[in-house]
């Protein structure tokens, strides 16, 4: 068999599985309610599926799920067929491939004999929410609501009339005695969903995934009285059918000419309309709008997944009309996805800094919150054990905000039996030195997850613990990336961080690839480098268990303890006991052993002392013991995506207040400041009663 027959045969496997996936996954989600995987893990399998078919046409099937909309209504409840078919929005997920449905549209309206296009082309563009809810479709006749259905497959709903009623926000009874069919979106309040949560919990029931879960699983129940109970909501946003004069019921004869007139129109016959609607002019200010809600997605009471950008005027939307499944005049614009399926294609072992051997899975690239991602971490062989994880699995990833993609599962209905099995290796891949779980207490069970490399002079080791301390968060020495790095190591010209600081321009000239120029550049950072804040310094030292934060403390308690330069800090440091670091808020017992080991060992003093000797100096912050400020004593976490400013300076304004920037949400936290995209730290906090402030009340309280 020649290479294209196999490729064409691994397609059609791959294919025939995927469209056995997605229809098990669209089946648990829009027929019984039960999710196994999020929304963008479904969508990441749906698009290489769609992918796949475009690729390979000769294996298109009439039976596909990407030919066809929804899932198949439930048998409980009476089918009902719906007067006009219910669409599906196509998705995009970038700036580019938004430009490319507008260059489209142009180029088919153009050739269009009903085409409206104007000259020079320029449309106007509704932008509305996209609610994460249940589709609705609502029947009046003379202004009084006679059916309430379910989307179903596109065709045929399920008849939800009676609960539908319940809600409050889709009137009995119109404004005016029209005929009219709208769709829209019933959904959930985030509070109205814990509260549900808790009460099923404590009988014993498994709670709802998320809002949409839940509106679906509330409006789908037999018994109306409980959906009652649940607080639902609505937004209508489009009409699908209107007759205003009975005498000429001719289709859609008297719905308004744009889609904002039809907002308005909506309004005002007693519909509740998202407010947040914005008529854009250009793809620019579509953009805007975009971004502009992707920072405050997370202040509404109410889940979005996206926008929905539509063309205004209902002239060019019927010029356009659909494809076999989606409306071609209008696009579903999905914010950065958190989780995205994908294949993993290799499995390579790391060496860190602290000699530890991590494994890291080699990805098929695939778009995540917002980039590309073709690496993610696997922690380690118990990690591996516990996912059941082999080469060529297809898995689920995840990443929220700056935090290195993690697999959550695999999807082993995927496999095909050419799957290979991982073990991790038992020397160090990068000095063949021997490798073991460290202890980590005392008693059974106390051995490390990690394995690391026992070999003190192991090369990589070493690389990873410089190029640790010359980075942005530590000593920032522009031009000193990993390879330059590398090449110095291997050149002999530096083996530890102090060498660094005693190179000169004539030892990087005659290097390959280096020029005066390059070589000038690096040795100016490094001169640059020679004032460092304390806290820096710490940090780059890279101790165990010691990071960003921990180095602040660092830094603090060595002002406390009256240190003003190296030569206080090397004479004080090695002889400060385990206890008198953990009397200082914030440390732990760990890093307080870290700290203490770290300064008790002789070859590290050496090391300062070198440094010292090559003209570095510390700045050490002034922070009088009982300074008071706004924050004074107070511990902030930091989750979601800000805006206002970014990470690094939100904890600098943290700790100018006095206050302590932590990383994970405790009992003793006294605030957490939440941007967009926050995730478990958020509902963390919440559960503990946490004080949660947006980026605005967290400036009016430093400002008080």
């Amino acid at each position: 068999m020649n290479t294209d027959m196999r490729d064409k045969e691994t397609a059609k496997t791959r294919i025939e599985r995927l469209r056995a996936e997605v229809d098990r996954h669209r089946e648990l989600y829009h027929t019984e309610d039960a999710p196994e995987i999020s929304d963008e893990a479904y969508d990441s399998l749906f698009h290489e599926l769609l992918a796949l078919e475009a690729e390979y046409p000769e294996f298109a099937s009439k039976t596909s799920p990407t030919v066809r909309v929804g899932g198949a209504p439930l048998e409980k409840f009476r089918k009902v067929r719906h007067v006009s078919r219910q669409w599906s929005f196509d998705d995009v997920f970038d700036f580019d491939e938004l430009k490319a449905w507008e260059e489209r549209n142009v180029r088919l309206l153009e050739k269009s004999p009903r085409s409206p296009l104007p000259t020079p082309h320029s449309f106007g563009y509704c932008c509305e929410l996209k609610i994460d809810g249940l589709k609705i479709v609502l029947t009046y006749e003379r202004g009084e609501l006679v059916l309430g259905a379910t989307r179903g497959d596109g065709e045929i709903g399920e008849d939800v009339t009676e609960n539908l009623r319940t809600i409050r926000s889709v009137p009995l009874r119109l404004t005016e005695p029209v005929d009219i069919i709208v769709v829209g979106e019933a959904w959930l309040a985030h509070p109205e969903l814990e509260r549900i949560n808790r009460e099923r919990e404590a009988a014993g029931e498994p709670p709802f995934a998320n809002v949409r879960n839940a509106a679906a699983g509330s409006i789908r129940q037999l018994d109306s009285k409980v959906t009652a109970k649940r607080k639902l909501d609505s937004f209508i946003y489009d009409i699908d059918r209107l007759t205003i004069d009975r005498k000429s019921p001719a289709r859609n004869e008297n719905i308004p000419e744009t889609q904002i007139a039809e907002l308005e129109l909506l309004k005002k016959l007693g519909f509740q309309v998202n407010a947040e609607y914005r008529l854009c002019e250009t793809m620019e200010a579509v953009q805007d709008y975009y971004e502009e809600w992707i920072a405050r997605r997370h202040d509404l009471p109410y889940a979005l997944d996206g926008i929905v950008v539509k063309m205004n005027g209902r002239a060019e939307q019927e010029a356009l009309g659909y494809t076999g499944k989606s409306p071609r005049f209008g696009i579903a614009y999905k914010f950065p996805a958190e989780e995205a399926a994908t294949v993993v294609e290799d499995i390579s072992v790391q060496v860190g800094r602290t000699g530890v051997l991590t494994p890291v899975a080699h990805l098929r690239p695939v778009r995540i919150a917002g980039s590309i991602v073709s690496r993610a971490t696997l922690h380690n062989q118990d990690e591996i054990a516990r996912l059941g994880l082999r080469i060529g699995d297809t898995v689920v990833i995840r990443k929220a905000g700056d935090v290195i993609p993690e697999v959550v599962s695999v999807v082993m209905n995927l496999r095909t039996g050419d799957e290979r099995e991982f073990r991790m290796p038992d020397r160090c891949p990068a000095c063949g030195g021997p490798v073991r779980r460290l202890t980590v207490g005392t008693g059974e069970g106390t051995e490390s997850a990690a394995l690391y490399c026992m070999n003190p002079d192991c090369f990589a080791v070493e690389r990873e613990k410089i190029i640790h301390a010359v980075g942005r968060k530590g000593l920032d020495i522009e031009g000193l990336g990993e390879k330059v790095v590398e090449q110095l190591i291997d050149e002999g010209l530096i083996s530890d961080l102090s060498d660094i600081f005693e190179l000169t321009e004539g030892d990087l000239v005659p290097l390959e690839r280096f020029a005066e120029k390059k070589a000038a550049n690096i040795i100016a950072s490094i001169r640059k480098a020679m004032t460092v804040p304390l806290a820096k310094l710490v940090f780059a030292l890279g101790i165990r268990h010691v990071g960003e934060e921990s180095s602040h403390l660092v830094a603090r308690f060595a002002a406390e303890r009256g240190v003003r330069d190296l030569d206080d800090l090397i004479g004080a440091f090695p002889a400060i006991a385990k206890e008198e670091w953990m009397a200082m808020d914030g440390f732990g017992e760990k890093s307080a052993e870290s700290l203490t080991g770290w300064f008790g060992e002789a070859s590290h003093v050496d090391m300062l002392g070198k440094m010292k000797a090559s003209g570095v100096k510390i700045i050490v912050p002034e922070v009088a013991p009982g300074t008071v400020g706004r924050l004074s004593g107070k511990t902030v976490v930091l989750t979601g995506e800000l805006t206002r400013f970014t990470r690094d300076e939100a904890k600098d304004m943290i700790r100018r207040a006095g206050g302590h920037a932590a990383s994970a949400v405790s009992a003793k936290t006294d605030f957490v400041l939440a941007g967009a995209n926050a995730g478990s730290k958020l509902e963390k906090a919440k559960a503990l009663n946490v004080k949660i402030l947006s980026e605005a009340g967290f400036i009016e309280l430093l400002e008080g």
